[in-house]
């Protein structure tokens, strides 16, 4: 190989990298979105314990609620809730997926809709970084619900 070969080869590389590195973040959101599907406790696993997972709620009389969990909360919440999230039906569907790349992560945001109160969280976004171990895990989230539906 010439030297011009070397440096058009390296220039490629390099220009395909974030798309190679994006690739995980879409397949951790793709395993996280079937974990949730199947109603599998193992997504706690997909969550960093110091996490910070905030939600927000609009009531219909104008009142708001903002709340915020740790990692390790959220995935005590989620452990207890699951069964009675499948009995439900209680199902997100996203849409409208993008993916922002961070120095040591991903920003992934979406629109989630929830199947059971047929409404679509516009707000949607999670932040998935890189641990010590080398594995993604969910940083943080943030979502919007709302008590009644709109069914």
């Amino acid at each position: 190989m010439t030297c011009r070969e070397i440096l058009v080869f390296v220039f490629l590389y390099l220009c395909s990298w974030p798309l190679h590195a994006a690739d995980e973040a879409v397949e951790f959101f793709d395993h996280y979105v079937a974990l949730g599907d199947a109603f599998d406790k193992d997504i706690v696993n997909l969550y960093a314990d110091d996490a910070v997972i905030r939600s927000y709620r609009a009531y219909p009389f104008g009142f708001e609620r903002n709340m915020e969990l740790t990692g390790v909360q959220w995935k005590d919440l989620v452990s207890q809730v699951m069964p009675l999230s499948k009995l439900k039906g209680d199902r997100s569907l996203f849409s409208d997926i993008s993916i922002t790349n961070l120095d040591d992560g991903y920003r992934i945001e979406a629109n989630r809709y929830s199947v059971l109160k047929c409404y679509t969280d516009s707000g949607y976004y999670m932040v998935i970084k890189y641990m010590d171990d080398g594995d993604l895990r969910i940083v943080e989230e943030y979502f919007e619900t709302r008590p009644l539906p709109d069914c």
